[in-house]
Parts: structure tokens; sequence; C-alpha cells
């Protein structure tokens, strides 16, 4: 497709493993609706744009994420990153965002499209899915306001945001949890948003 053959000039700016990160999220683009999709997709590549600033130190990078109750995502999220030149715990915090607002995206986006086969959902499973999806755009918002904070060198405040999206989060993941029939991928999803997000809070929470 156009995406596709367009996202060439694009791809051969990032080491392999980014490059590889972006492909996905070009053919997730091409399978979802591009104006919800669109955002997620600057945001990350922009992203990404910064990792060049970051080293893949992995000693710095196993200490900042054995801080953190989920070491693993943590860890996961900065193996996109092999490659670049000097690393702090101040980069990591902003990748560790992205990687948060990434994974938003993608739960978003298979949530949006359950939402849309209504006829097999009980009205507990509809209104679980529905609340879930109007907490999500206050976690999108906490997000946001958490990158902004960062950029702004306010770390405290970026950490509270992230805080507060962990939350909301967790309030979403509640409500499913409970639901009978819950998808495995919308519940892998939900694990992985909320996993991403509590090591984001505990790296952020490392800045000084």
């Amino acid at each position: 497709s156009l995406l596709f053959r367009n996202s060439f000039k694009l791809l051969i700016k990032y080491s392999a493993g980014q490059a590889r990160f972006i492909y996905l999220i070009l053919r997730m683009a091409a399978c979802t609706r591009w104006k919800v999709f669109f955002p997620v997709l600057i945001l990350c590549v922009s992203l990404l744009g910064m990792a060049v600033s970051v080293s893949g130190d992995a000693a710095l990078i196993e200490d900042v994420c054995s801080k953190t109750t989920r070491p693993d995502h943590c860890k996961a999220c900065y193996k996109l990153n092999s490659k670049s030149s000097q690393e702090n715990v101040k980069d990591l915090g902003r990748l560790s965002i992205g990687c948060v607002f990434l994974e938003l995206g993608i739960f978003r986006s298979t949530l949006g499209s359950l939402l849309k086969n209504t006829n097999d959902m009980g009205p507990e499973f509809l209104n679980a899915c529905t609340s879930c999806s109007t907490m999500l755009v206050s976690v999108d918002k906490r997000i946001k306001d958490s990158l902004e904070a960062w950029q702004q060198a306010r770390y405290e405040t970026s950490t509270m945001h992230m805080w507060y999206a962990v939350s909301i989060i967790n309030d979403c993941r509640g409500g499913l949890r409970m639901m009978v029939g819950l998808p495995k991928s919308l519940a892998d999803q939900i694990i992985a948003l909320d996993g991403f997000g509590q090591a984001s809070y505990g790296v952020l929470d490392q800045i000084h």
C-alpha cells in the first residue's frame, strides 16, 4: 500500500530494532481507524527519534528497572533502543512514557473494535467495556500531561500524572477482570498497559 511504500524512508533513519518497531506500528495503523491511531504514531515516532540520545547501557537500565515494581516491562521498553550515544535516568523516564502511550493506543484500538460488535456482549460486559473506554480518555490526558511536565523539567509533576494514569488503568482492569468471557487479547493488553504504566512511574520517580 502507499502507507508502507512511503514508510521506507522513515525506517532507514532508525536502528534495526527501532525500524521493526515502527513497521509494526504502521501495520497496526493499516488495520485500525487511522484518525484514532495517527496521534499515537506521531508521538511514538517522535519519542523514538529522541531516543538517539539514549545509550543501551545495560547496567544502568538493569539498576533503574530493578527499582520499579515491574522490572520485566521496564526492560522490555528499553530493548527497542539498542543503539545510541548517551544515557541518563531522565532520558529513560521520557522513553518509558512513550512505551505507556504506545500500549494505551494498542489497547484502545482493541477495545474500540470490541465495542463495535456488541451483539455478543451481555449488558454487564458492555457496561464494563464502555466504562473502561471512558476512563481511558483520562488516562490519555494524564500520560500527555506527564510527558509535557517532563519536557518542562517538572519531574515530580510528571511522576504524579503517571501515578494517576496507573490508578485509572487499575480501575479499568478491575472492572474487566470480573467479566466472564473476556477475550484473551484484551486481557493480555490491559495487563501490559498496567505493567508499562507502573514501570514508567517507577522510573520517573527516580529522577532527581
